[in-house]
């Protein structure tokens, strides 16, 4: 049976691990366990089945909130070398809990000049292709940096709400759901693109082909808690930068 996933790490377990392009490493900050995957080559992207770029994947099962905002800001801030002005996106449904982990973030970050937001909400709401309105807002606010947000699928249930993912290769929404959309990335929007995400929901595929989404009794909590911890690490990016660029 096929994996439902949009996190890198679970991918490897399918993938060799002398895979040339290829490269894994693993660190524990903070109570953190950091598992840092890079792809280089079209070949180890097509045998992972994940774009060229830097995935990191923090497990959080075993660290405090504080240090798990800490080690986010740590590892999102190398990623961003221009912090000018910075563009978060919410993906999502903010009338679907499981779906609203964009638009709770979007909810806590302290905007200015130099950090504004949008929500392009989901088609079926607006009408208007998620994908294509952040085309237009990027080039209206002309930002220095891309973030983008969304919830993720897991083939695991022990990961949601304890795994973040963070990568450089941008994001398809909803290709965890078997939807085939457009990447917003660097080369659709001209700029640096960090895609975050956390997986709150797993794929059971039952007999007759049937397939269901199956989310935690808590989701509420979960995405409450995410979103105030990912908001709190990216609102760190702008308040330690007052003075241009800086590498932490």
């Amino acid at each position: 049976m096929q994996t439902v996933t949009d996190l890198a790490c679970e991918l490897l377990r399918r993938t060799p691990h002398q895979t040339a392009g290829l490269k894994t490493t693993t660190t524990r900050q903070a109570g953190v366990l950091v598992q840092t995957t890079t792809i280089t080559t079209t070949a180890a992207a097509h045998a992972i089945g994940k774009p060229i770029g830097v995935y990191l994947n923090l497990d959080t099962t075993d660290a405090k909130p504080r240090h798990i905002a800490q080690v986010l800001h740590q590892a999102v801030a190398p990623l961003i070398t221009k912090r000018d002005k910075i563009l978060i996106v919410g993906l999502g449904n903010d009338k679907f809990v499981a779906d609203s982990l964009g638009p709770r973030v979007l909810e806590q970050i302290k905007t200015g000049a130099r950090m504004v937001t949008f929500q392009p909400c989901v088609f079926g709401v607006t009408g208007i292709d998620s994908v294509q309105a952040i085309q237009a807002m990027t080039r209206l606010v002309r930002p220095s940096a891309v973030i983008v947000i969304d919830s993720l699928v897991s083939a695991s249930p022990t990961r949601i709400g304890t795994n973040y993912q963070i990568c450089t290769s941008g994001i398809t929404p909803e290709s965890g759901l078997g939807r085939d959309r457009r990447t917003i990335n660097r080369r659709l929007l001209g700029v640096p693109v960090i895609a975050i995400g956390v997986p709150v929901c797993t794929v059971m595929t039952l007999p007759q082909n049937k397939i269901y989404h199956v989310v935690p009794k808590d989701i509420d909590m979960v995405i409450r808690d995410c979103a105030t911890l990912i908001a709190r690490s990216i609102n760190t990016l702008v308040s330690q930068s007052r003075y241009g660029v800086t590498r932490p």
